[in-house]
């Protein structure tokens, strides 16, 4: 018996009237096994052939299938270098100002205040209200910055000028006067007030921030909200209101 070949030979279709369904099968199997095709070996092989062609149908299928989502879902750019390096957040413009600039990236004011009936009374615990806090919110609001923020730091008169050139304060205001001694060492924006002259006191060499204090008092003169701080706060009809600087 040639090697390779099945052991017992292959069972030939039982006769029977006529044509049954199972003819054509038995037939197709009778051709198979005489040319060989039904030996173990090539079975095997066959099966062989049958997973390799499985494995690369799905692997088209697949191929296909992330082409698909690669059209729906791109990836995103990549972006060179290393993936740990570390990129500085980018710096807001600056305004012109260093006062600006502290005052708008904190968030808040920071005030030297005096207490003056009707202009700033108050603590620190309660509050201050007044024609200077008043004048002060609107500021607040032309920065950009919450006035209920406003941290206020009660300070005696002779520390006001050492306080505003240390930048430890943005503004002084309580019925701060303006004085040829006080222009030479600090800045000022008003007069808001006079006879005598009160002011607003700010850090010196900061002409950026004076005009926009300023900007901010010429509005409220020209709109009409001066004068109606000053009858609701000094309790008399509002005069003239003074010249802005």
């Amino acid at each position: 018996m040639p090697e390779g070949q099945l052991q017992h030979p292959w069972p030939e279709q039982p006769a029977g009237p006529g044509p049954r369904p199972g003819d054509r099968v038995w037939a197709v199997l009778r051709i198979l096994h005489r040319r060989g095709w039904l030996r173990p070996r090539r079975i095997g092989c066959l099966l062989l052939v049958l997973v390799l062609l499985c494995f690369a149908a799905l692997w088209v299928v697949s191929s296909a299938i992330n082409a698909t989502v690669a059209v729906f879902n791109p990836a995103p750019p990549t972006v060179s270098g290393s993936p740990h390096d570390t990129i500085a957040p980018a710096r807001p413009p600056s305004s012109g100002s260093p006062a600006v600039d502290r005052i708008t990236q904190r968030g808040r004011l920071i005030v030297a205040v005096q207490q003056v009936p009707g202009l700033a009374e108050g603590s620190v615990a309660a509050g201050f209200s007044g024609f200077d806090i008043e004048l002060l919110e609107l500021v607040a609001q032309d920065l950009g910055v919450d006035p209920a923020r406003t941290a206020f730091k009660p300070l005696p008169a002779g520390s006001l000028e050492s306080a505003l050139n240390r930048k430890e304060v943005d503004l002084v205001l309580g019925g701060y006067e303006i004085t040829p001694q006080r222009r030479a060492s600090v800045g000022v924006a008003g007069p808001y007030l006079v006879n005598p002259d009160y002011g607003f006191g700010l850090p010196p060499d900061d002409e950026v921030f004076r005009q926009r204090v300023n900007a901010v008092l010429r509005k409220a003169i020209e709109d009409g909200t001066w004068a109606r701080l000053y009858a609701e706060h000094l309790r008399s009809p509002a005069p003239v209101p003074p010249d802005i600087e």
